[in-house]
Parts: C-alpha cells; sequence; structure tokens
C-alpha cells in the first residue's frame, strides 16, 4: 500500500509530497537490520556518516558537512529535535520498534528551523495500538570482519488498557557491537567494543474522537573501552580512551480537531551525560621534553572531557484540515538548552609540575522561532507553496581555561536571527506522477571565538555570524504499472554562503572562525523500486555532487571538497519472500553499498 509520511506537519501519500525525500518503513528497516543511522546511509541518496564512537558521528546530507559550528542535517526523534550546538557528538538513536524513518533532503527551514540545511532526518516510532495484545521478540548474531561478536536481542510489548482508549507500547533492546581495532602497545583486542541499553515507553489516550494524547520516555547508555581510532584496525594509544554516553528523553504531545483545523502542542525535556578520554601523548610528550622535563618523567597524556546536557523544547501548531483549493498552517517554538563541560589534562607515570590544559565550559542557549505555509492549488494539477519562518537566539558563553599553566576567561553573550523562505511549484499528471520545482533557505545560528588567545594584543573577533544556504532544486516522482516501478529524480544546486571557517587574524598566525567560505555545486539524487512479483522487490539509490569552496579560507584551497562530503554513492537490493507455508516466509535478502 501507500506509505503515509508526515513531512510536511500533516499526513500525505509519499507520492503527494513535492519534495525529495526517502522514507523507509519499519519492515524494511528490520529485513535490513538497520540498527541506528549509519546503517541507512548507502540505500538513502546523499546521506554519509562518519564516526569514531557510539554517539560520535558527523553527518551529510547532499554535500552540506562541516566540522565547525553546530550540524547542518537536522536530526528529530518524533517531534523532539535533538541537534546540539557542537559538531560530532549527536544522540545516537537506536532505531527499535520504529514505525518509519523519513529523511528530507534540502533545506527544510521553515519547518524545522536551524540546521536543516542539508535537510531533515526524522525518526518515527510506533504508537501503541489501541484495539489489540501484541508484541515481538528479535534476536540477532553477526561476526564482525577483523574483529568480535555482535549481538542484539530487542522486545517489543504492546498493550491495551482501555480498549480503543488508552494503551500503552513498551520497547527494550541490548546490544553488544563487537570490536576490530587491536591496541599494540597494550597487546589488548578488540578494544573498542560497546554496549547499549535502550528502554523505551510510550502510553496513548484518546479520550474522544477529537482528543489525542500521548507521553514517551526513552532511557539509553552506552559504554564503550575505546573509541574508534586507528588505522589498519590497529591503535597504539598509551591512555584508554573510553566513550561513556547516557540520555533521559521525555516528550508530552496532544492533539485537538477544531473542525476548521488541527492544534497541535509539544513539549520535551532532555537530560544527557557524556564521559570520554583522548589519548594526546603524540602531542604534549615531545613539547613537555622541550620544556625540560627528564625523559620518561611523563610518557602518557590524556585529556577528558565530562559533558552535562540540559535541553527544553516546545511548540505549538495550528492546521488546516481543509482538502480544498487553500490550506494554511502557522506555528511557534520555544527552546531552552544549557550545556556544561569540564575538561582536564592527567599525566602518567608523573604528575606534571604545571596544569597542562583544562576549561570549565558553561553554554546557554535560548531561541524562538515563528513560522507559515500557506499551500494553493491554482489549478486541479498545479498547486503553489509558500512559507515563512523568522528564528531568533540569544547565546551566553563562560569559558574558563588554563593551558601551560596560564588561566584565562572568555564571555560571550550574543544574539543571531533568520529569516528563511521556501517556494515550491508542483504539477500533478496524474495521482502517480509528478513534477515539482522547489527553492529554499536554510541557516544554523553563529558562535563564539577565544579571544584571550589574543592576549590582549591581538585583536581576535569576539564572534561570527550565521552561515546560509540557498538550494535550487527540479524533482520528477512516479509510480507506474501499478505501483510496480517507482522512480524518483532531482537534480539541485547549492549555494552556501558566510560559511563558518577558520581564517588568520590580518597579520598574525593565529587562526579564528570567521564567515569567510563560500562553498556552491550541483547535484542528483536518484531512487528506484521495483516489484515485479508479490514476492521480490529490487530497489537501487545513486547520489552525486561536486560542492566545492571557491574562496580559501585556512584550511581549504579554492577548488577543495565539504569535510565529510561524499561525492558519489549508489547502492542495489534484492529482497526474495517467498510464502514457505501459510505462516512462514522465507526471506532471502543481498545488499550491495558503495561510497
Amino acid at each position: 500500500g501507500d506509505i503515509i509520511v508526515t513531512a510536511q506537519r500533516y499526513q500525505q501519500r509519499l507520492q503527494d509530497v513535492p519534495l525529495s525525500i526517502s522514507a523507509i518503513g519499519g519492515d524494511e528497516l528490520r529485513a535490513r537490520g538497520t540498527t541506528d543511522l549509519k546503517d541507512l546511509q548507502y540505500s538513502v541518496p546523499g546521506l554519509s556518516t562518519f564516526e569514531y564512537g557510539i554517539g560520535r558521528q558527523f553527518v551529510q546530507l547532499r554535500g552540506m558537512a562541516t566540522t565547525i559550528g553546530s550540524s547542518t542535517v537536522g536530526v528529530y526523534l518524533d517531534e523532539t529535535p535533538l541537534g546540539l550546538d557542537t559538531q560530532g557528538d549527536p544522540m545516537n538513536v537506536r532505531l527499535y520498534d520504529m514505525e518509519r524513518v523519513e529523511v528530507l533532503r534540502g533545506p527544510q527551514a521553515t519547518l524545522y528551523g536551524q540546521g536543516s540545511m542539508g535537510g531533515t532526518i526524522r525518526y518515527i516510532p510506533a504508537a501503541p495500538q489501541l484495539d489489540a495484545v501484541g508484541g515481538s521478540f528479535e534476536g540477532e548474531y553477526s561476526q564482525t570482519r577483523y574483529g568480535d561478536s555482535n549481538y542484539k536481542a530487542v522486545g517489543v510489548l504492546n498493550l491495551p488498557i482501555a480498549t480503543d482508549k488508552l494503551g500503552v507500547r513498551l520497547v527494550a533492546g541490548y546490544e553488544r557491537i563487537g570490536g576490530f581495532i587491536d591496541n599494540v602497545a597494550t597487546g589488548e583486542k578488540d578494544v573498542n567494543s560497546a554496549d547499549i541499553y535502550t528502554v523505551r515507553g510510550t502510553l496513548l489516550a484518546n479520550p474522544s474522537e477529537r482528543l489525542s494524547l500521548s507521553l514517551m520516555g526513552v532511557y539509553q547508555k552506552s559504554k564503550q573501552d575505546s573509541q574508534d581510532f586507528g588505522v589498519g584496525y590497529q591503535t597504539g594509544a598509551l591512555v584508554p580512551e573510553p566513550n561513556n554516553d547516557r540520555y533521559t528523553l521525555i516528550q508530552g504531545k496532544v492533539r485537538y480537531d477544531l473542525d476548521f483545523a488541527e492544534l497541535s502542542a509539544s513539549a520535551s525535556y532532555i537530560d544527557r551525560h557524556n564521559e570520554g578520554v583522548s589519548d594526546v601523548s603524540g602531542l604534549y610528550v615531545p613539547f613537555l621534553a622541550l620544556l625540560g622535563l627528564p625523559p620518561g618523567f611523563i610518557d602518557r597524556v590524556g585529556l577528558s572531557n565530562v559533558s552535562d546536557f540540559r535541553i527544553y523544547n516546545s511548540e505549538v501548531r495550528l492546521a488546516s484540515e481543509s482538502e480544498g483549493l487553500f490550506g494554511w498552517q502557522i506555528g511557534a517554538l520555544y527552546r531552552d538548552s544549557k550545556s556544561h563541560s569540564i575538561g582536564q589534562a592527567f599525566t602518567a607515570p608523573n604528575d606534571a609540575p604545571f596544569e597542562i590544559s583544562s576549561s570549565d565550559v558553561l553554554i546557554r542557549n535560548r531561541s524562538y522561532a515563528l513560522y507559515g505555509e500557506v499551500s494553493y492549488a491554482l489549478t486541479p494539477k498545479l498547486t503553489a507553496i509558500a512559507g515563512l519562518r523568522y528564528f531568533n537566539e540569544h547565546k551566553t558563553a563562560d569559558i574558563d581555561s588554563t593551558s601551560f599553566g596560564s588561566s584565562s576567561i572568555d564571555i560571550g553573550d550574543e544574539t543571531f536571527d533568520s529569516l528563511n523562505p521556501r517556494f515550491n511549484l508542483s504539477y500533478e499528471f496524474s495521482p502517480s506522477s509528478m513534477i515539482y520545482a522547489n527553492v529554499a533557505k536554510g541557516f544554523r545560528s553563529g558562535g563564539f571565538n577565544a579571544t584571550s588567545a589574543g592576549m590582549g594584543i591581538i585583536d581576535i573577533p569576539p564572534t561570527y555570524d550565521s552561515d546560509e544556504i540557498w538550494t535550487y532544486e527540479l524533482g520528477t516522482k512516479h509510480q507506474l504499472w501499478g505501483g510496480k516501478l517507482t522512480l524518483d529524480a532531482s537534480v539541485y544546486r547549492n549555494e552556501w554562503s558566510k560559511v563558518q571557517s577558520y581564517t588568520f587574524v590580518p597579520g598574525t598566525a593565529f587562526a579564528a572562525i570567521t564567515n569567510s567560505g563560500h562553498v556552491q555545486g550541483w547535484g542528483v539524487d536518484l531512487s528506484a523500486m521495483a516489484r515485479p512479483s508479490r514476492y521480490l522487490t529490487l530497489t537501487a539509490t545513486y547520489g552525486w555532487n561536486n560542492l566545492k569552496f571557491d574562496k580559501a579560507t585556512v584550511d581549504k584551497a579554492v577548488g577543495d571538497p565539504v569535510d565529510g562530503a561524499v561525492r558519489e554513492s549508489w547502492s542495489a537490493s534484492f529482497d526474495y519472500r517467498p510464502a514457505l507455508t501459510d505462516r512462514v516466509t522465507g526471506i532471502f535478502r543481498i545488499d550491495y553499498q558503495h561510497a
């Protein structure tokens, strides 16, 4: 049947969404053995990730990626935005008992806010079923090449409390991810193995046909003795590099049918704690010898970091329910994010006679946004959409740091704002065939530089501004031969301006973040799915872009690609599921992926 999505914040057939979007349903996620985002990167055109541990990940869509500032891809768990103000440490979401995952390509700032420059990823958990008791158990074992064993166990229980009125759905999972990196310095094998524990519960109440309420809670804990740093499946780290993370997320939602429109509201709270250690011996030990410390006095230096996050999100939205010529939606949201990070260097076998490095960082971001979008059917086949979002964020930072015994304090206090439009025009040749054009602006907020690095002599800019992207896209979507063949294709042009980049402070060797970069280029997304029989499904995807810098920065020459972006990726799958008996189905599947 048709896949139903909520990419535009209301229910639509996937075929009817005039955007470049991939939707992977729960059955497909299970068939692929998908447990987190990295497992999807090859089957979604334009998506790629690279990571160095559990929850240590960089994500890019359509060539939009950077290691500076906040993420360029928005990520949501149901109605809760998961984005942080830093790169490389997103909240890890295990894809247990998901109804679907939606990947929206291209800027989505109008409906999804800051950070959604390359696109938005939405994890939609399965909701409680209020009319039947149900459940499932899944066990899995696999072997990592050149590494250790992997195993997973996931249980699901669906329990109606009052038929059609109240129910609960519980999910619990455990994963052991086998390591594949050996420590040649200590002789330990597979040091980067990890354990992940996840519990999720959802309570759904439908007191009347008009009113729906839900409450969801998630707790996840991961423990990894060593991060995924290594070359040729080996590391020479002298200091253990653990990566431990846990978070609790609570979300409440309410929806009420007003006849002329649907009123919805959501609120969520996130409490996250992260601890990690990095081996920086290679950087500091030679330098300490130059300072006169005797050989062997210090031969190991580690840098520990402990971070705590407290994030509150709320949003209210009113959307028309009319299926006539005119549709609309308006919304407002508020977000309050606090983070506290403490970093500390330590040495062995002896303590350093001075403090090598330490930091105490307090950051608070408070933001609000107002948005609206209207659609109008110019003809029975031609529809126009226009949307606009205003975003305002107040950031403060209090940074107390010490380097080689010298202490400094940096204070930041700034407000950033942005106005982001979207225009879309779509033409339906038939209910199963359309072409669309989309123009949208995306953005992410600015931040602070450490002015103390200038020692009162060199003038370092205290802030850097938001950067922004305009994307111009032409796409087409088709369902042919009664849905036996589905084709999606799009071509786009990205113009990324005011890119947050490192530049030298004039006349010095000091580098600071400014908005000096500029990136542009073309891209293509293609996907196809064929069902020649009820038992056989064939899929293929292809993504390509040539985004590159056309202005030089400290670490980028003209023509350099974007960090972490994949130029080309493609995938193919063969899925055959014959009915062996009335109750038993065989599964034979082959996946090929390249990036």
